[in-house]
């Protein structure tokens, strides 16, 4: 099982908090699959996850967008994945 980092903080936290607790600039890292229709979410770096028909899968968490499988090459999933609304550059 692992942590949601969502238990921790909301969409407008700012960078220099999020940093504190080892969250990037990512709030939701999710893929629906059109073929099994289900939805999943990488909920921290590293936190590979996969469909049930196994069509796509998604990994990075809060740190990074990562797709894979063979719904990457056919286009079979919808992109839900959503930035943090107060992103600040160094």
């Amino acid at each position: 099982m692992s942590i949601d980092y969502h238990d921790f903080v909301k969409k407008s936290t700012p960078l220099k908090d999020r940093r504190i607790i080892n969250i990037g600039d990512i709030y939701i890292n999710a893929v629906r699959c059109l073929k099994c229709n289900e939805t999943i979410r990488s909920k921290n770096q590293h936190d590979f996850v996969t469909c049930s028909c196994e069509n796509i899968s998604v990994d990075g968490g809060s740190w990074y967008l990562k797709r894979s499988g063979e719904g990457v090459m056919k286009q079979t999933y919808e992109e839900l994945s959503e930035n943090f609304t107060e992103i600040e550059r160094r």
